[in-house]
């Protein structure tokens, strides 16, 4: 007979493809899969092992006729509810959802029709259910609309982190932001690699805060114009001096007040230009330790380089992308440059660090002495005259080992705050972003100090 485990966790090492980058054991030893408190909540063997229990029959909504209804098991590989209350929520959601999608009102089952009969709880789920039809709810699937709802609804405490009791508070809202659910750079990652396929509508919730916090490292592509002789390039713009008289459109010669537009230069020309841009350069580096085998960090990492090779897909940055643990002869750096990149990226990542100890101060030192010899480790590339921002992304269990950063360093600690980091990072004008087990974002600048970000 097969055990839960057989059911559910035995394909994960099918599910990811390893890549060749593969650190060897360090002397100082493995750090902990779950961190310096031996548990971790969010931590892989964190799963609940109560049996399923997929009895519908006291569901407040009905079973459609053309819609299976899905499983406890096909929920729990797409979201992180455990308790049955929220696994039937969500299942009562999926039906309403569908119901939507066929324009079917009439979706309550019917030993609940008579509205005199219904207890609160019921009442609530009628108006929020009621709500459903009159809403944008992002998802192509009524099981990923229905997560994408039980992720807003989600109670939250009074301190504002998110509560693991699953329960959910039926009069929130429903808001959702539209240009980032249909962001079609967005989904297409999305399906690029098997845990964001999975988990899509948790990452979809994760890119709404790191769409904000990843303000704090601004992608801007730079562009540099100027006025030239001659090219096939031109630019409308004012008239500067009387030495562009040739370039005005011929149809304002007609204009009745030409002379005086013409004296006080308040004319139009079609200027020949120069123009070049340059994209923002980002050196990614991703701590690939065995503490980083945690599935809810895997989420967050998944969530923060879509969001980053969202600007490489629109044509704004280039990322230098590599995983580190403690030996720095092991950066081992991609260039991911345009969308193509960005798709090949994708089908070589993994999601299963099994790496050593991490030496922060070691791999950002050696990146900088590279940069500063018109290299990258393995890349043969000159970044020496723009010196990219270094963003680190680990789980803040890392030896820093340095009292100095070379240049700008920007990091984002998963689970564990690390105030060493934090303090070489705005020693550079760099900046820290802290997101907690409770799904709670501190972001840490000489500018602003402390701040929390709020969904």
């Amino acid at each position: 007979m097969k055990t839960l485990w057989d059911d559910e966790y035995t394909d994960y090492q099918d599910l990811y493809t390893r890549p060749s980058y593969t650190p060897y054991k360090s002397v100082g030893g493995w750090k902990s899969k779950y961190g310096g408190a031996g548990w971790s909540k969010s931590s892989w063997s964190s799963f609940s092992f109560t049996l399923d229990s997929d009895n519908n029959d006291d569901l407040f909504v009905k079973d459609p006729v053309n819609y299976l209804t899905p499983t406890s098991t096909e929920i729990k590989k797409k979201c992180r509810a455990r308790k049955q209350d929220s696994l039937d929520m969500i299942k009562e959601l999926a039906r309403v959802c569908y119901f939507k999608m066929i324009d079917d009102k009439e979706y309550i089952a019917e030993a609940f029709v008579n509205e005199d009969q219904q207890d609160d709880v019921q009442k609530g789920k009628k108006q929020l259910f009621d709500s459903i039809y009159d809403q944008y709810i992002p998802g192509f699937t009524p099981l990923e609309q229905a997560i994408s709802i039980y992720l807003k609804l989600q109670k939250q405490t009074e301190d504002g982190s998110s509560e693991q009791s699953d329960d959910v508070d039926l009069e929130k809202g429903l808001e959702f932001d539209r240009a980032l659910y249909a962001d079609p750079n967005i989904n297409e990652q999305l399906e690029l690699n098997e845990l964001s396929k999975d988990r899509k509508m948790e990452i979809m919730n994760h890119l709404s805060l790191v769409g904000q916090f990843g303000g704090e490292f601004k992608v801007e592509k730079e562009i540099d114009e100027k006025i030239v002789a001659n090219s096939d390039q031109h630019k409308k713009m004012i008239m500067r001096n009387y030495d562009q008289v040739a370039m005005i459109d011929i149809y304002q010669r007609m204009l009745p007040n030409f002379d005086i537009k013409l004296l006080t230069k308040d004319l139009t020309i079609s200027a020949p230009v120069d123009r070049k841009e340059q994209k923002q350069k980002i050196i990614i580096l991703l701590d690939f330790s065995g503490s980083m085998d945690d599935y809810e960090k895997q989420i967050w990492v998944n969530a923060i380089l879509i969001d980053r090779f969202k600007y490489v897909m629109q044509g704004e940055a280039e990322v230098f992308f590599s995983y580190f643990v403690h030996d720095p002869e092991q950066l081992d750096f991609q260039h991911i440059k345009d969308r193509a990149d960005v798709i090949n990226f994708w089908q070589t990542f993994s999601n299963q660090p099994n790496g050593g100890t991490t030496e922060v101060g070691q791999m950002v030192e050696r990146v900088a002495s590279d940069i500063a010899l018109g290299r990258l480790c393995n890349l043969d590339i000159d970044l020496s005259e723009e010196k990219p921002e270094i963003l680190v992304i680990n789980d803040g269990q890392d030896d820093i080992n340095t009292d100095k950063f070379p240049y700008k360093v920007n990091a984002v600690t998963l689970m564990e705050y690390n105030d060493d980091l934090k303090n070489l990072c705005l020693a550079t004008s760099g900046k820290l972003v802290n997101i907690t087990e409770e799904e709670r974002v501190f972001t840490y600048s000489t500018e602003a100090g402390e701040q929390e970000i709020k969904k």
